[in-house]
């Protein structure tokens, strides 16, 4: 058992929960109550036709992401997702001029870039179980390292 390996599927699963479970307590509340408090939030600081759509995403991109990350399923996808998901959040919270949010929304920016960066780590993860993969440094019979995708 690797402890590299073993901390980062920790770290991973982690921050699935706190997106999985941001987005289920979105839905929980009523999307179109979020949708509503996230359009008079920003009334006067963008514009309805820009904060409705996405704030109507928000919920589904929250749970997706954190579902795939927790599980390590698609962990490449759900971790791009999530960081996207970050660029628009943050835009958001500058627009409102909440700095400390914004700084706070670095912090997930930066696990974000950790995962993502050491996804060859996702050993445990159902990536790893439905598709085989070499693990990191492993030498082939070529002697050629072989690379993780």
């Amino acid at each position: 058992m690797n402890n590299r390996e073993v901390a980062y599927a920790l770290a991973r699963i982690t921050y699935g929960v706190i997106f999985l479970f941001y987005g289920i307590g979105k839905f929980m509340g009523g999307v179109s109550n979020f949708v509503g408090g996230m359009n008079q939030q920003f009334s006067g600081k963008l514009p309805a036709a820009m904060v409705m759509p996405f704030a109507y995403v928000i919920p589904f991109a929250e749970t997706i992401s954190g579902a795939l990350i927790l599980l390590g399923l698609f962990t490449r996808v759900g971790l791009t997702l999530s960081g996207l998901l970050l660029i628009g959040l943050t835009f958001g919270v500058v627009m409102l001029g909440q700095a400390p949010t914004a700084a706070h929304n670095l912090q997930y920016v930066l696990v974000n870039f950790v995962l993502l960066w050491f996804v060859e780590m996702n050993t445990y993860s159902l990536d790893s179980l439905f598709w085989k993969r070499v693990p990191a440094g492993f030498i082939s019979q070529q002697g050629g390292s072989e690379r993780q995708t």
